[in-house]
């Protein structure tokens, strides 16, 4: 049974006239195209079932990441998905029978990357049973996957992906000591589907906690359960007859203790950093670090560390004792250390700091690092942190991240630069297929458009 459906029975048994209303109102089918609202949705074909039309996109600027920018080229795209060829104008041909684009007065650059989402686990900010975010029975739950939950079908996806957003990190809520596995997701179905990697990272927190049977409330309580579990995995590494028998949380934890699988710690405040390391130092583990957004203090260990970012939105208000711009200058301190950095919407961390993942942040992702451009982020080094730095971070960077010959054709063709909040985006292309920018808010636009109710 789906998680609508248990809302819809929910609703139903409360035999409430107002609630049954805004149930009726929610955008359930606005994917699917199946019951309330299938009239203001299309069923749309699969994107893998779509074949790759070959195509030229000609005279743009190109913003490749990994190599200087063209100021007039054409990139071509393969019926294999790929970047046939890359340059200047004169120094590209087109194929015989490709799709022709005019890039005159368009920019074309790789396609986004948001490191921290809760998308497809949630489809309503506040309406909780139609949560999958979080699994709050026990403080301890390594072994969650998200993929198991991901609704390829959520509306959610196609808001965030007509803003360039081609690839997304979703993840477990970080409001418990030891959440799950991320996945990572593109935004439009490939010949495997969404999932590019599952499981992605394992997923802990040494920040507040709301919520959870047995969650310790305190920081002391939260590293003495997070060492025993860390113990506990690694002494089963060590004894071939208890990995005999099965232990679900247990073998969980097995690919980060080996180095095998990066582990994702939230940490705020600067002894969440300082512990944060200290556990990554002791138990061996592939740290990368989310958050940090209050931890000035501690960017010069983290870049000793060499230890990656995520940060999440910088748009937060100070705390009493800060500067007002305390958190719009965090990247550039990033990058001024040389710390690797990626954006992210925070979709998951926002749980923690309001109790819901505000889903209309996600679609915000370019915004967030422009923002940053106007406190002392470099141009180029804020394209890079929402590209091809969350690549590198998650290991992914030989196929996307970049433009470059010979990798996948996700890519973004837009009238500007993603970091000003006015270009628009015209095409969007995942796995080399130009896929559609309609969305349910559109569609509904559409619809009373034609209707003669917008003038």
């Amino acid at each position: 049974m789906s998680r609508w459906t248990r809302l819809r029975a929910r609703v139903a048994a409360c035999a409430c006239p107002a609630a049954i209303g805004l149930l009726l109102a929610l955008p359930v089918a606005a994917a699917s195209g199946h019951g309330h609202g299938a009239s203001v949705a299309t069923v749309q074909p699969t994107a893998s079932t779509v074949p790759i039309a070959p195509t030229a996109i000609v005279g743009a600027r190109i913003l490749p990441v990994a190599s200087p920018a063209i100021a007039a080229g054409t990139l071509v795209i393969g019926d294999d998905g790929r970047i046939a060829a890359l340059g200047p104008v004169d120094a590209v041909a087109v194929p015989a029978g490709a799709r022709r684009i005019d890039g005159a007065g368009l920019t074309v650059y790789p396609g986004l990357i948001d490191s921290d989402t809760s998308l497809g686990l949630a489809e309503r900010d506040m309406e909780f049973a139609a949560h999958d975010v979080l699994e709050t029975s026990s403080p301890m739950f390594p072994q969650g996957r998200v993929a198991d939950a991901f609704d390829p079908d959520s509306a959610h996806l196609e808001v965030v992906r007509a803003n360039g957003i081609t690839h997304a990190v979703v993840a477990p809520g970080d409001s418990l000591p030891a959440t799950g596995q991320s996945a990572l997701m593109q935004l439009a179905a490939g010949a495997q589907g969404h999932v590019v990697r599952s499981p992605l990272a394992l997923h802990l927190n040494v920040s507040e906690r709301v919520g959870g049977d047995g969650a310790p409330g305190t920081r002391m309580g939260v590293a003495a359960q997070l060492r025993q579990l860390l113990a506990d995995g690694r002494a089963r590494l060590n004894d071939p007859r208890a990995r005999a028998k099965p232990d679900p949380k247990l073998d969980a934890l097995a690919p980060a203790l080996r180095g095998e699988q990066p582990v994702v710690i939230s940490a705020t405040a600067s002894q969440d950093v300082r512990l944060a390391l200290a556990l990554a130092r002791e138990f061996g583990l592939d740290l990368i670090l989310s958050d940090v957004i209050d931890a000035e203090d501690q960017f010069d260990a983290i870049a000793a560390a060499g230890v990656p970012v995520i940060l999440g939105p910088i748009q937060l208000l100070p705390r009493d004792t800060q500067r007002y711009d305390a958190h719009y200058r965090v990247p550039a301190q990033l990058a001024a250390r040389g710390i690797a950095f990626a954006f992210s919407s925070g979709g998951v961390a926002q749980i923690r700091r309001f109790g819901y993942p505000r889903l209309a942040q996600m679609r915000n992702l370019p915004h967030l690092a422009g923002l940053a451009t106007g406190f002392g982020l470099d141009p180029d080094a804020a394209l890079e942190a929402l590209t091809l730095a969350p690549a590198r971070i998650w290991g992914v960077d030989d196929e996307i991240g970049s433009l470059a010959p010979g990798k996948r054709a996700h890519l973004v063709v837009a009238t500007g630069s993603p970091l000003e909040p006015t270009s628009d985006v015209r095409h969007v292309f995942v796995d080399g297929r130009d896929v559609p920018l309609d969305s349910y808010q559109s569609r509904l636009r559409d619809r009373y458009r034609d209707a003669g109710g917008l003038r």
